[in-house]
């Protein structure tokens, strides 16, 4: 990778916000692109950690005097960011686990409206063919509360119900079985009995509303 300037950092990378953006949207101009949070308001000469996908992954940036985010360069002493603007070290990108932004997870097949108490107490993994649902913040364990597993034929769908507990089939959408649960043997370790007590409600929640905050698009 190329780096074509060095810029003096207001900030050490050690006292970047520790709150990373759940609201807001990238905007580009022929100038470059900012972050634009709901107020209106961007920031501007100082580190910001953005989840713009909605991963529950985010990637950390700088933004110039100007609000632009600053792209393939040396910001302060010796922290690179990439041609995307992120924060590298050894060519890779930084990231750090954030709480999901709302409380609908869709999918092109289906949505889980759960409830408001959710929002800010859970995250994501997902792909093609399982999303995952864990506590947030991460305890010493990552404490999962419930899995949805799309599969195509018996024999799969038999393997992954296996796997699970208090499992419920979901349904029959575009050639694949919809199945959901709750992990088996789901670890507490690192969290404390507050943490304890708003697993076991949100795991009690989903169990017996699994079938109603699922839906098919």
């Amino acid at each position: 990778m190329k780096i074509w300037k060095v810029l003096a950092a207001g900030l050490a990378l050690s006292a970047l916000a520790s709150s990373p953006a759940y609201a807001g949207n990238w905007v580009h101009d022929r100038n470059g692109w900012w972050w634009q949070e709901e107020d209106g308001s961007y920031p501007r000469s100082q580190w910001k950690w953005l989840d713009g996908d909605g991963d529950c992954l985010a990637e950390c940036y700088y933004f110039d005097s100007e609000g632009y985010m600053v792209t393939d360069a040396i910001v302060g002493m010796d922290y690179e960011v990439n041609e995307d603007g992120a924060w590298v070290e050894d060519g890779q990108v930084q990231q750090m686990i954030v709480a999901y932004g709302g409380s609908v997870i869709g999918t092109d097949d289906y949505l889980i409206n759960l409830p408001e108490s959710w929002k800010g107490n859970f995250y994501i993994a997902q792909t093609d063919d399982c999303l995952r649902v864990y506590f947030y913040p991460p305890g010493e364990n990552a404490r999962e509360i419930f899995e949805v597993h799309r599969v195509g034929s018996l024999e799969e769908k038999r393997r992954i119900t296996a796997q699970m507990e208090n499992k419920k089939e979901l349904g029959w959408c575009r050639g694949h079985y919809y199945i959901s649960g709750l992990p088996k043997n789901a670890s507490m370790v690192g969290y404390g009995p507050g943490e304890r007590e708003t697993i076991r409600l949100m795991t009690a929640d989903y169990e017996k509303n699994m079938g109603k905050y699922f839906e098919f698009q």
